[in-house]
C-alpha cells in the first residue's frame, strides 16, 4: 500500500521500538524495514517489509522517496551509516536520522552526514551527570544535547 509524508523505521532496536509506539499512538503512517521477522507481534504485521535497509530497492518499496523521514535505528552504527548513504543515492527528500550507539563513532557517522545524528547513550550519560550534580536541566538544554550543539 503506498504511503507518503511516512516515517521509515529501520531496526529492531529498543529506540526503534520506542520510537514507532509513539509514532503510531500519534496517528502517524509508520513502515519498519526489518532484516528478519520479529520474533514477537510488536510491530503490527502490515507496517513490517523484511529486507536489508541499505537497499534501494527496499526503501522503494518502504515508500523513501515519499517519506517525511527515514530514522536508521539499528544497533550496529555501521548499519545506520549504510541507510543514510542509501537515502542519499535515492535522492530523497526524506530528513535522515542515524542513531550512535558507540561514542567513538560520532565524527564517523558525521561524515556521511544524516540531517539528524543521535547518541541516547551519550545523551542519556550527559543528562543522568547533569541531574546527579544538582545541575538544571531544562528543555532548552536537553534540546540543545538533542541537537549536538
Amino acid at each position: 500500500m503506498p504511503q507518503s509524508d511516512h516515517f521509515i523505521l529501520v531496526g529492531d532496536s529498543p529506540l526503534s521500538r520506542n520510537s514507532y509506539r509513539e509514532l503510531v499512538r500519534r496517528g502517524l503512517g509508520v513502515r519498519v524495514i526489518l532484516q528478519k521477522a520479529a520474533t514477537d507481534s510488536f510491530f503490527h504485521p502490515e507496517d513490517v517489509i523484511i529486507g536489508d535497509a541499505s537497499d534501494v530497492d527496499v526503501l522503494r518499496e518502504a515508500g523513501a522517496e515519499s517519506a517525511r523521514a527515514v530514522l536508521a535505528l539499528h544497533t550496529d552504527d555501521a548499519e545506520n551509516a549504510f541507510v543514510v548513504l542509501a537515502v542519499k543515492e535515492l535522492q530523497s527528500v526524506a530528513k535522515t536520522v542515524a542513531a550512535v550507539s558507540d561514542s567513538k563513532n560520532i565524527k564517523r557517522m558525521e561524515r556521511v552526514q544524516p540531517d539528524l545524528l543521535i547518541a541516547p547513550q551519550v545523551m542519556g550519560g550527559e543528562i543522568l551527570a547533569m541531574a546527579l550534580n544538582g545541575e538544571t536541566l531544562s528543555h532548552q538544554i536537553i534540546l540543545r544535547l538533542f541537537q549536538g550543539h
